[in-house]
């Protein structure tokens, strides 16, 4: 085949496909493609196959050969069964003069369809198999549309489909994953709407005030979803008349898109028909239209050169002030409660049951459901999904942060300080910090940690040698390069099938959902607050630029209030332990009574009365203390000690004998000082956190079977 393109020569108005022909390498030229190409097999993974273009119109065999090596490039097979079917369709198309258009380019997926049910029935007389519908799909999905993009001269918002895969012009993030997701404004069904949000979307994108996430998983939908809500008008184009009716409309839409029943896009959506939209949502879906409004309003001229004067020339910024203003108010007072907390119970079963995810399929493992059921199921054989959750759990990071950070992700920490983590080995995680520029993107991480992503690196050693990978955790087909992360669709639908198997549930026997994997964020962040870290270093360890979004990761527990008295074991004077019940704490109100904090510990008087003893706390059933006040505590051994041993030695040269020990004094001095050598000597010999203060009443539930040991991060106070 590059013999018959010989005649074809630069020329001002050619075709801008062959700029992109003299750049092919020549064994990908065909007429045949296979030979002389190195690696073919691995290639195309279809053994010795070959790619015979013979007898197809110059340009369309010039366009399948640079599709095929397209696919080569990007990591994926190239289609060699497909594309061989689909150049045996259109030379039976030319022998019976069937037309077909001239180009790739001009031929969708619809009329290459009906050319495979035509070739099917007029060949073989019989349907066409679902596998021959997918290999020939495959040809017009990524390769067709990068040729679609490397062949468009114009911006590349012009273009009715966008997907960085396939567009390296599209602006991206430093760690937004581009191979797994793209957006087709095709989908807006009114042409004038849908030229004016591919300007509006593009210019921002460019402009860096929209990411491609927000522009292709947000804003696409919320304007697809008033694209539809267009169809219930008479003419559509009335929403951009008279904008003294824009408040009218914008209500309408508002109680259009509160509705359940038309956010349903797929038929998988039917689940969500009766749950009630969220105010944010409906808010999300009125600011795009009043910004599409806004922008245009706010540049004419532009709008006039891109979409013409019809009708976007009527739009004002009344417009978008009339849709702004149906945008409710939301209270930003924080709902307090524990709906994304996953307590102790669950947490215990999640790792018992990850196993399951790395099992190979055809290997089947017990497992106890929460509800203490047990079942025999088949392995998921995917390691990478078991320890991207356990290490979410662990670090408390986002799944895309997990999912997409780079594959040497570990650094050591040699300015550690000697003294910290009890000398523990620590090293410092890269995670992919998605979503805030400003933010950091590393934490310190124990061994256990480590261990997981070190298991993981020789996972991908051993599954895809002798590439450098670019991810910790990789796309397992269609991915010879090691440069595409493991995709987020996937992911999602493990965690949920998984769920449905294991059933995890809660303390309260409600079901927990691990597909909702930002739950042991929320989890992580409210572990490490109650054990009394500072605000700015939880802000710091969870990537957040401000106090008030750390802070809302913080679970509100009943059980927090409590947990933040009763953190560490409280003893009596007597060297005891104390037992409270939560009616005990509730009723007392100490965070409300300065008079009860003393020097040494906490009095547990009720609130009504009042003290007659004086300083004699240490001899009082009601006073506690815990190891925070351990060196208040030594010190006043050592004062009392040596005040015994001055009122002793005065009152044997004053009277010549020796105090009596029933003296009143003495007796209460003595009680003092058996009470603090008792303390101090619980202390030292039981230091640590109770499970729940000092031994309340209420049942624990034991420690949870997670490595990472939260206990080492708490700070003792003096």
């Amino acid at each position: 085949m590059a013999g018959e393109q010989g005649h074809l020569h630069a020329a001002s108005d050619e075709d801008p496909f062959w700029r992109l022909w003299r750049e092919l390498p020549e064994p990908w030229k065909g007429p045949v493609i296979g030979d002389g190409i190195d690696d073919w097999g691995r290639i195309t993974e279809n053994g010795d196959r070959r790619i015979d273009l013979t007898g197809l119109p110059d340009l369309i065999a010039a366009e399948l050969a640079w599709m095929a090596h397209w696919q080569a490039m990007d990591g994926t097979r190239s289609s060699v069964l497909g594309t061989n079917q689909f150049a045996n369709i259109l030379r039976r198309a030319i022998r019976d003069n069937r037309p077909f258009p001239t180009s790739m380019r001009a031929m969708d997926w619809e009329t290459a369809a009906a050319l495979q049910r035509w070739f099917y029935a007029t060949r073989w007389g019989r349907l066409i198999p679902r596998g021959s519908v997918a290999r020939l799909r495959v040809i017009f999905r990524f390769s067709r549309l990068a040729l679609l993009t490397r062949c468009s001269d114009g911006p590349w918002w012009t273009l009715d489909e966008w997907h960085p895969r396939c567009d390296p012009r599209i602006p991206l993030a430093e760690h937004e994953p581009q191979a797994h997701y793209g957006c087709s404004p095709s989908k807006i069904a009114h042409p004038w709407l849908r030229e004016a949000v591919k300007w509006w979307l593009g210019t921002q994108l460019e402009a860096g005030i929209l990411r491609w996430t927000t522009v292709s998983q947000d804003r696409m939908q919320d304007i697809l979803r008033f694209d539809r809500w267009l169809n219930t008008f008479p003419d559509p184009v009335d929403v951009l008349g008279d904008p003294a009716h824009a408040v009218q409309l914008a209500a309408a839409f508002r109680r259009w898109v509160s509705d359940p029943a038309n956010r349903i896009q797929r038929e998988s959506d039917q689940r969500f028909a009766h749950k009630p939209v969220h105010p944010r949502q409906v808010n999300d879906d009125l600011r795009a239209v009043a910004e599409l409004f806004a922008f245009v309003a706010a540049n004419p001229h532009e709008a006039r050169q891109v979409l013409g004067p019809h009708p976007w020339s009527r739009v004002t910024d009344a417009h978008a002030a009339g849709w702004f203003r149906q945008v409710s108010r939301i209270p930003h007072q924080r709902e307090l409660n524990d709906e994304h907390y996953v307590d102790d119970h669950a947490l215990a079963q999640i790792p018992a049951a990850l196993p399951l995810l790395g099992l190979p399929r055809d290997e089947q493992m017990t497992v106890t459901c929460g509800d203490g059921q047990q079942v025999e199921a088949r392995g998921f054989d995917d390691p990478q999904a078991m320890r991207m959750i356990l290490l979410q759990i662990l670090t408390g990071r986002r799944a895309s942060e997990i999912r997409t950070c780079h594959f040497d992700c570990l650094s050591s920490v040699p300015d550690r300080a000697v003294d910290a983590a009890e000398s523990e080995e620590i090293a410092r995680f890269h995670y992919a910090q998605s979503k805030i520029d400003i933010a950091p993107d590393n934490i310190l991480v124990d061994r256990e940690v480590v261990a997981v992503i070190e298991e993981q690196q020789q996972w991908i050693r051993d599954r895809f040698p002798g590439i450098v990978p670019r991810h910790l955790f990789l796309q397992r087909t269609g991915n010879r390069q090691g440069d595409k992360p493991y995709p987020s669709g996937t992911y999602n639908w493990i965690l949920r099938e998984f769920s449905k198997i294991v059933k995890i549930t809660d303390s309260k026997g409600k079901p927990v959902g691990l597909s909702h994997t930002h739950r042991f964020r929320h989890t992580k962040m409210t572990r490490l607050a109650e054990l009394g870290l500072p605000v700015h270093v939880l802000m710091r360890y969870a990537g957040h630029a401000t106090p008030s979004m750390a802070m809302h990761y913080v679970a509100a527990r009943q059980e927090h209030a409590e947990q933040a008295f009763l953190a560490t074991a409280k003893l009596r004077a007597d060297g005891t332990h104390v037992t409270f019940s939560h009616d005990d704490h509730d009723s007392l109100h100490l965070f409300n009574r300065a008079d009860r904090f003393l020097p040494h510990g906490w009095c547990l008087l009720p609130p009504l009365q009042s003290c007659d003893k004086g300083n004699a706390c240490l001899t009082c059933s009601v006073f506690v203390t815990d190891a925070s006040h351990q060196t208040a505590l030594e010190r006043q051994l050592a004062e009392t000690e040596a005040l015994i041993n001055r009122s002793t030695t005065a009152f044997q040269e004053r009277h010549g004998r020796p105090m009596p020990e029933d003296n009143v004094w003495l007796l209460q001095r003595r009680a003092e000082h058996a009470a603090l050598t008792k303390l101090l000597e619980t202390l030292h010999s039981k230091p640590g956190r109770a499970v729940q203060g000092a031994g309340c009443g209420a049942a624990s539930t034991g420690p949870v079977q997670i490595s990472l040991d939260l206990d080492r991060h708490r700070r003792t106070r003096p």
